[in-house]
């Protein structure tokens, strides 16, 4: 996944560094409290590796 998130958030520093990034968990496979803990692990580890 993160080499769609990576460059994505990037655009968006480009645009807005302030802009911020909203989780929506819609994956039934999770509880929402582990949905969104990947997912915000996942979004984490990309801004990392895209510098924002």
């Amino acid at each position: 996944m993160e080499e769609f998130w990576v460059p994505f958030l990037r655009a968006l520093s480009a645009v807005d560094a302030d802009m911020a990034v909203n989780i929506e968990h819609e994956d039934q496979e999770f509880g929402q409290v582990e949905g969104l803990r990947l997912a915000a692990e996942n979004l984490l580890d990309a801004a990392a590796r895209a510098g924002v």
